[in-house]
C-alpha cells in the first residue's frame, strides 16, 4: 500500500520524507505523457501519407483530440483529487493513457485514431493536478518552485525523447517493409513505434502506486491564501466556482494570461518540426535529433532557471516574481517568431528554436507555484484542473490547429507555417503580457513572516 505521511511528521528544510523521490518520480510520469503526446508530431509525413489527411485534420488530431477530454475530464478529476486518495489516481491514470497509446497504433482509420488520442487525453488529464495537490503538500512554499522546476523538467525531457528517439526509431522503421503481426495486422512504421512507446507506462504506474507518499492536505501551509479563510470548508465543485467567483481577477490574469504563452509554445511544439523540413528540406531523423536534444538540454536548463530567477528576484524585492517572468518570456518568444520568420537560414532557424525552447520552458515552473498562492489547500486539484482546461483549450485544442487553418486556407502554402506561428504570436502574446503585468499584484509572496499572503482582489 501506498504509504501516508502522518500529520506532524518532521519536515527537513521544508520538505517532507518522500518528497524528493515523489517529485522525480511524477516528473518521469510527466516525462512518459509527453513521449506518448508528442511522439505524433514526427509522424506527419507517415500519417499524411496512409491515411490522407492534411495539416488541418493533423493539427485537430495533434490537439483538439487530446485536449477536447482532457479539459472537460480535468475539472472532474480535480474534484476527485481534492477528495480521494491521489497517488492511486495518478497510477491508475498512467494505465488508462498508456493503453490508449497502444490502441492508437491500432488504429484502421482517422476516426479511430482520432477516439483513441482522446482517451489519450482522458489519462493524462489526472497527472497535472494531482501532482500540483501532491507536491505542494510535500513541500512548504518557498520550496515548491523547486518541486515544481523538477516536475516541469518532464515536459522538455520527454518531449526531447520523443524526437531522439522517435526521430531514429520511425526513420529505422521506415525502412523495413511493413510487419505482419497476429491479430492486429500489418503494422507500419507509425502504428509499431505508438506500441513500443507505451510499455514503459505500467511499470512507472505501479512504482508510483508504491513508492509515491500521500501527504496530509495543508500540512506544509503556515496559513492559507489571504481572504480564503472564508472560504467553504468543502471542497466540491460548486463551492470551487463560487471561490473563483469571489477572486476572478488572479484566476483570469494567471490562467489566461499563462494559457496563452501555452497556445504559442504548443503551436511552436507542433510545427516547429515542419518548419525545418518543408522550408530547408530536413530528414526526420535529423529533425528529430536536433529539436529533441534542444528540448533535452535547453528545455531542461529553461525550467530550472525560471525558478531560480523567481527566487532571485523575490529576494531583491520582487515579491510576484512568478509573473514578471511570465511577461518576460511572453516578449521573447513574439521576438523569436518574428526572427523565425525574418532570417529563414537553416542556421538562424536552429538557434532561434534553442532560445525558444529554453522560454517556452521558462515559466514550466512559475506558473503552477504561483497557482498555489491564491488556492487553499482544499481547492488545488480543482485549481490545477481549471488552470489546464484553460491552458489546453488554448494551447493544444486551438494553438496547432489555428497555425495549420492559417497556412492551408490563409495563406495556401504548406513551406509557409513559420509565417503562421508568426501571425498567431503577434496575437497573443501582447494579450499575455498585458494580463501577467495586471495579476501580479494578486500573487504576492512576503518575504517575512514565511506565511503565504496574496492581495484581496481590487
Amino acid at each position: 500500500m501506498t504509504h501516508v505521511v502522518p500529520t506532524g511528521a518532521g519536515a527537513r528544510h521544508g520538505v517532507l520524507p518522500g518528497g524528493g523521490r515523489a517529485a522525480v518520480l511524477l516528473m518521469l510520469a510527466y516525462l512518459l505523457s509527453f513521449v506518448d503526446r508528442q511522439i505524433l508530431v514526427l509522424m506527419i509525413g507517415p500519417l499524411q501519407r496512409d491515411l490522407g489527411i492534411d495539416d488541418v485534420e493533423f493539427g485537430l488530431l495533434h490537439g483538439t483530440s487530446f485536449a477536447l477530454f482532457y479539459t472537460i475530464v480535468g475539472l472532474f478529476v480535480g474534484g476527485l483529487i481534492d477528495r480521494y486518495h491521489r497517488v492511486r489516481i495518478i497510477a491508475w491514470a498512467i494505465v488508462v493513457w498508456s493503453a490508449a497509446t497502444a490502441l492508437c497504433g491500432i488504429a484502421r482509420g482517422y476516426a479511430q485514431l482520432f477516439a483513441a488520442r482522446v482517451m489519450v487525453g482522458v489519462g493524462e488529464a489526472a497527472l497535472s493536478p494531482g501532482a500540483y495537490s501532491l507536491l505542494s503538500d510535500l513541500y512548504e512554499p518557498r520550496r515548491r518552485t523547486v518541486a515544481f522546476a523538477i516536475y516541469a523538467t518532464g515536459i522538455y525531457l520527454g518531449s526531447g525523447l520523443a524526437f531522439i528517439v522517435g526521430g531514429r526509431l520511425i526513420g529505422y522503421l521506415e525502412t523495413v517493409p511493413p510487419v505482419a503481426l497476429p491479430l492486429l495486422g500489418e503494422m507500419q512504421s507509425w502504428r509499431l513505434t505508438f506500441l513500443i512507446v507505451a510499455l514503459p507506462g505500467i511499470a512507472l504506474a505501479l512504482a508510483i502506486r508504491w513508492l509515491v507518499p500521500e501527504p496530509p492536505r495543508g500540512l506544509m501551509d503556515k496559513a492559507e491564501p489571504a481572504g480564503a479563510q472564508d472560504a467553504p470548508a468543502a471542497g466540491g465543485l460548486r463551492e470551487f466556482a463560487g471561490f473563483v467567483r469571489q477572486r476572478w481577477q488572479p484566476f483570469a490574469a494567471h490562467n489566461l494570461g499563462f494559457g496563452l504563452h501555452m497556445m504559442l509554445s504548443y503551436a511552436m511544439a507542433t510545427w516547429l518540426p515542419a518548419v525545418l523540413m518543408r522550408a530547408h528540406g530536413w530528414g526526420v531523423a535529423d529533425v528529430g535529433l536536433v529539436i529533441g536534444t534542444q528540448y533535452l538540454v535547453v528545455g531542461t536548463l529553461g525550467a530550472f532557471a525560471g525558478g531560480a530567477a523567481a527566487r532571485w528576484l523575490r529576494a531583491r524585492g520582487d515579491a510576484s516574481s512568478e509573473l514578471t517572468l511570465g511577461a518576460l518570456s511572453c516578449a521573447v518568444l513574439l521576438i523569436g517568431v518574428v526572427a523565425l520568420v525574418a532570417v529563414p537560414t537553416p542556421g538562424v532557424a536552429l538557434l532561434v528554436s534553442a532560445v525558444q525552447i529554453f522560454f517556452v520552458a521558462f515559466p514550466g515552473s512559475l506558473n503552477a507555484a504561483s497557482l498555489q498562492i491564491v488556492a487553499p489547500p482544499r481547492f488545488r486539484g480543482q485549481a490545477g484542473a481549471l488552470f489546464l482546461l484553460v491552458g489546453n483549450l488554448l494551447g493544444l485544442a486551438l494553438g496547432p490547429l489555428i497555425v495549420g487553418l492559417i497556412t492551408e486556407y490563409v495563406l495556401g502554402d504548406r513551406a509557409m507555417v513559420g509565417t503562421s506561428l508568426l501571425i498567431v504570436g503577434a496575437a497573443t502574446m501582447p494579450i499575455a503580457i498585458a494580463l501577467l503585468v495586471w495579476g501580479r499584484r494578486f500573487f504576492r509572496i512576503e518575504p517575512r513572516p514565511p506565511r503565504i499572503l496574496a492581495e484581496q482582489p481590487a
